[in-house]
């Protein structure tokens, strides 16, 4: 296990992650690979598309991939804990279940691409998954590569027998398809995510996508986003009386100082100064 603060992760192949959060409410973006989420404690929150769906402890569920909700563990009131389970099913490791299982692709194609996340039904498959994977978090011992290969392909057999129509889903290896750029930028612009991770979620080349983005805005990808991230900080200090250490985090940034001296550079005040004036 890594520890660091009040985190400790539990990562095997960058596939199976246990994770504890103490005293911190920890926020997170993008889905690049269809997730399987089981709540030991805590709570998930997941809000996207201005919808907001909770998911509690004891809850099973899937993430689907190619979403950029934002996601936050929430800590129980009870024990002040958040411990989940978090398996990840990559297109690379499905190929092969597909492959091996000699499943035929017709027809898996996914009818709604829309649809954030399924939550799962309890079910003695899942329910014997997730008692497994809780063990070796519990214990901290790290199971052999074969053994997370058949956890995996335990994890897609159990999925397969509580919803058939989850092959859909699973199976569809189709690229993200090329969306309007504009739109996706101006709700995505505060969101975690690097130039390549943009590029993709638009279903663009990094080369087309900068292309792209240039004859569009008429400014490079990194300034225009750090331009939206401060004007909308500064609209919700000035305007809504917002404090600044409450809200950058919110509009994207990662770190207060970092924030701040970007926000001094841009308008030549302090964010402190700027809710000053207006408080």
């Amino acid at each position: 296990m890594e520890s660091k603060i009040d985190i400790l992760v539990y990562n095997f192949m960058d596939v199976f992650y246990g994770c504890i959060i103490r005293n911190s409410n920890i926020c997170e973006e993008k889905i690049p690979n269809h997730t399987l989420v089981y709540l030991i404690d805590g709570e998930l929150v997941m809000d996207i598309k201005d919808k907001r769906i909770i998911f509690k402890k004891g809850d099973a569920f899937l993430l689907r991939r190619n979403h950029l909700p934002r996601v936050t563990k929430r800590l129980a009131k009870k024990d002040g804990l958040f411990k989940g389970i978090f398996l990840e099913l990559r297109p690379a490791f499905l190929k092969s279940f597909v492959a091996q299982n000699r499943i035929s692709l017709a027809g898996h194609i996914e009818k709604n691409r829309n649809l954030t996340h399924e939550i799962l039904p309890k079910h003695p498959f899942l329910n014997g998954l997730f008692l497994s994977l809780e063990q070796y978090f519990d214990s901290n011992t790290h199971p052999t590569e074969k053994l997370m290969i058949n956890k995996l392909n335990e994890a897609v057999l159990a999925l397969l027998k509580v919803r058939p129509e989850f092959g859909d889903m699973l199976f569809d290896f189709e690229d993200p398809w090329k969306i309007d750029l504009e739109s996706f930028m101006l709700k995505y612009f505060k969101s975690n995510l690097s130039l390549n991770e943009f590029a993709n979620y638009t279903g663009r080349s990094l080369t087309t996508f900068k292309r792209d983005f240039k004859s569009l805005f008429n400014e490079t990808p990194s300034r225009w986003v750090m331009k939206q991230r401060l004007k909308e900080a500064y609209d919700l200090i000035s305007l809504k009386h917002a404090k600044p250490s409450e809200i950058y985090l919110e509009v994207g940034f990662n770190n207060f100082s970092h924030f701040s001296a970007s926000f001094i550079k841009e308008f030549g005040q302090s964010p402190s100064s700027l809710l000053d004036d207006h408080g």
